[in-house]
């Protein structure tokens, strides 16, 4: 049974390839709206990734999702330079909360596992002329929050509570746990291992 990742995520590509290399990249394709409490929305659209491409291919299938939350708002990916430099604003000398949904499916044994990480990352106080450069470089495209914080942001955190990698997108320890649980024991961690996501996509 094949490990499939349900996801076009380069980044979530990347730190799976860090423990395994022996996957292959299905991306849903599903529509990602979700309504409810911030970790009900996390938990619907990864279940529904998983779900989704389960239909089309068996194996043991991850579903994840990811947002940013600050005090009840949910931050999403920004569809403008404007609400990005808004989100960064509003996370400017804050803390705030990253929720990854993990939702994985094994269509073989027609057995699923679960979980929601969450990290509590403190932003400093950043200026005005700090936002607009880090806006000029576009690494907050496609970026929940509008900030990657194993990138150029990584000069905003203050500190982190919890798992580093949930909050770049996939959180490694609780996925390695659940796939345990559903009785996939992963191979020895390929560290620094790094593969290149359209090689290993396939195309349905």
């Amino acid at each position: 049974m094949p490990l499939i990742l349900a996801s076009s995520s380069p980044r979530r590509a990347e730190l799976l390839a860090r423990i395994t290399s022996e996957f292959i990249i299905l991306p849903s394709r599903i529509r990602e709206t979700a309504s409810g409490p911030p970790q009900e929305q996390v938990m619907t659209l990864a279940r529904n990734k998983a779900r989704a491409v389960g239909e089309r291919q068996q194996g043991i299938i991850i579903g994840a999702d990811t947002i940013v939350e600050i005090e009840g708002e949910i931050l999403g990916k920004p569809h403008s330079r404007d609400q990005a430099r808004r989100m960064i604003q509003r996370l400017s000398g804050q803390e705030h909360r990253v929720l990854t949904g993990l939702f994985l499916l094994s269509t073989e044994r027609d057995e699923c596992r679960q979980a929601c990480e969450i990290t509590t990352v403190f932003f400093r106080h950043l200026s005005k002329s700090e936002i607009e450069t880090y806006l000029a470089c576009g690494e907050y495209e496609d970026k929940a929050g509008a900030y990657a914080i194993q990138g150029r942001a990584a000069l905003f955190v203050e500190r982190i509570c919890g798992d580093f990698y949930n909050v770049v997108g996939l959180p490694l320890c609780r996925l390695v746990l659940l796939l345990r649980d559903l009785g996939l024991d992963l191979p020895a961690p390929h560290l620094y291992h790094k593969i290149d996501p359209s090689r290993k996509e396939i195309n349905r």
